[in-house]
């Protein structure tokens, strides 16, 4: 599957404000940084292959096949991510993005090899129990891709803090930074669960990295949870085409 294609699923995950809601044409274009008919002709295309669903004036869908295709990719990002801050000291903004190129090229052999590393840990398989934070709290939104540690502080309406806590978003809870997009929005691992919050909502949600590193390397689940708002975009690389 060549680099373009993962793209576009991948982008169509991460945009969409829940799994059976439709990703406008223009906004994916836009984020892709393509043209409209490019963008049009690509979905088409994909649509052929079994992987979008296209619907005139509503936008593309992932299929279940598509589905598995950007999870798969969204799973060795994030592998990724955590091999470049946690073992050779990089920085999370630029592991990220680095992040994004490497996925294309990581054959499941690689990705069996770095989870195994990563999993080399005697208590990897389970959530380590909670410490002191080693930083001083920040906004989801100062935050990058990569980051680790418990929420503090969720200083929002009640009707907000009512849906958060149903997504399992509270004072004391274990979280981690999948990515934060160019507006801000960020996309939030909470035990099994990806959520994403509008830049509003993540604006007042504070995170205070703490200093273990062991955390569970579960592939990232297909449904996200959106109160409001565009679902978050990583610092993805631009799909180039003829537009």
């Amino acid at each position: 599957m060549s680099e373009s294609v993962e793209m576009y699923l991948v982008m169509t995950a991460l945009l969409r404000t829940a799994p059976d809601q439709p990703v406008p044409l223009s906004l994916l274009a836009n984020k892709l940084g393509v043209s409209q008919v490019s963008a049009n002709e690509m979905c088409h295309r994909l649509e052929e292959r079994g992987l979008l669903t296209y619907q005139p004036y509503r936008g593309v869908m992932l299929t279940p096949d598509g589905e598995e295709w950007a999870q798969r990719i969204l799973s060795r990002r994030r592998l990724w991510v955590i091999f470049l801050v946690e073992n050779l000291g990089i920085d999370p903004e630029e592991a990220d993005t680095l992040a994004c190129q490497l996925e294309h090229i990581t054959s499941d052999r690689l990705v069996a090899a770095l989870r195994a590393f990563l999993e080399r840990t005697p208590d990897a398989h389970t959530r380590s129990e909670k410490t002191a934070p080693s930083t001083s709290p920040r906004p989801l939104t100062e935050c990058t891709a990569g980051m680790r540690g418990v929420i503090t502080a969720v200083d929002v309406e009640p009707a907000a803090a009512t849906f958060l806590l149903r997504q399992g978003i509270a004072p004391g809870t274990d979280a981690e930074v999948l990515a934060v997009g160019a507006d801000h929005a960020v996309l939030l691992q909470i035990g099994a669960q990806q959520v994403a919050l509008a830049p509003s909502l993540a604006g007042r949600i504070t995170l205070a990295m703490t200093a273990r590193r062991c955390m569970p390397l579960a592939t990232l689940p297909g449904n996200v949870a959106a109160p409001s708002g565009r679902a978050c975009v990583a610092n993805c690389a631009v799909v180039r085409q003829k537009r």
